[in-house]
């Protein structure tokens, strides 16, 4: 069996160090990798098939890629000791203390914006750059290497529905968002990465930047997702994982607070307990949402973040 038991180290409060301070920098014995994670060897070889995962449609049409319950342990772990390593600034996605929210704050004073889209990110991201991430950056001896990989992998690529996969791509890629962000620089403008959405912000996008940053893409096995490119003038709001910028302040987009709205109305004509709880908990998670850009909607959540759980506990009671 796998211990799901986690070291008195990880309750503390989380410290960051450098690379080179990881357990997993110059790891160079297979037997010491499989104690840090937990594992033995029969059951490090039967995690690293394949058949360790289970593919699926979502209800979007999305194929998922999801580990099963003993490989999800194993990915966090590995997703805990990958958490404490130092991260550049430019990184707003799986990390602590940063999200959607601090991205856009990035670009709040932006005159003019460019973003990105990384085509199908992690489908792209094959086994064989995870593999030389883990030989050349974190200086794994290759059979060490070689268990990492097959075990954070799926089918020859980073899976989409693990823990790790955004730590996998990011590391695997890395020279790629160094690069984008020694560009940028250059430009005096700023860089964010938030997953697969690049941004570029500043008083000016230099002409043919974005056939630049593009290059830079291309080069390292990638390209950007044509639909998806925006160039925003000093004169819109700009959009960026899911906030408008506008005039320096951070707003939430109108399409969210137009299915708030809806939420709202559906849940006035609600007739039974079980239907406002399924719209109570909607409507919650969207205020909540709304109320990371919008303070004035995080009392609002806290209201019918109440209200939800009285009709929970009168539906538990009826039972």
């Amino acid at each position: 069996m796998i211990s799901t038991k986690r070291s008195s180290s990880l309750h503390s409060p989380l410290k960051l160090y450098p690379l080179n301070q990881s357990p997993l920098y110059k790891l160079k014995s297979k037997n010491k990798l499989l104690e840090i994670i937990s594992l033995s060897k029969k059951q490090a070889d039967k995690l690293m098939l394949d058949s360790a995962y289970k593919e699926f449609k979502n209800d979007a049409g999305r194929t998922i890629q999801e580990p099963s319950a003993q490989l999800k342990v194993v990915h966090k772990r590995i997703g805990a000791l990958l958490s404490r390593i130092e991260l550049p600034s430019y990184l707003h996605s799986g990390r602590k203390k940063h999200s959607t929210l601090t991205n856009a704050e990035s670009h709040r004073q932006a005159t003019e914006l460019l973003k990105l889209d990384i085509h199908k990110f992690f489908p792209s991201t094959r086994a064989a750059k995870v593999y030389k991430a883990f030989v050349e950056k974190f200086e794994m001896s290759p059979d060490v290497a070689y268990v990492m990989t097959n075990l954070a992998t799926f089918a020859g690529k980073v899976p989409t529905g693990s823990p790790i996969s955004m730590a996998m791509a990011f590391w695997a890629h890395k020279d790629m968002f160094d690069e984008l962000s020694h560009l940028a620089a250059s430009s005096s403008l700023v860089f964010t990465a938030y997953v697969d959405d690049v941004a570029f912000s500043g008083s000016k996008i230099p002409k043919g930047f974005a056939a630049q940053a593009k290059k830079c893409i291309r080069s390292h096995g990638l390209t950007s997702k044509d639909k998806k490119e925006r160039f925003y003038t000093s004169s819109e709001g700009k959009l960026l994982t899911g906030i408008v910028i506008q005039d320096g302040e951070l707003k939430v987009r109108w399409a969210h607070n137009d299915s708030i709205g809806k939420e709202f109305a559906i849940l006035a004509d609600a007739t039974d307990n079980t239907a406002k709880i399924i719209h109570l908990e909607k409507l919650a998670g969207k205020l909540h949402a709304a109320g990371q850009v919008d303070f004035r909607q995080k009392d609002r959540a806290r209201f019918f973040t109440k209200q939800l759980r009285a009709a929970k506990k009168q539906s538990t009671q009826g039972s």
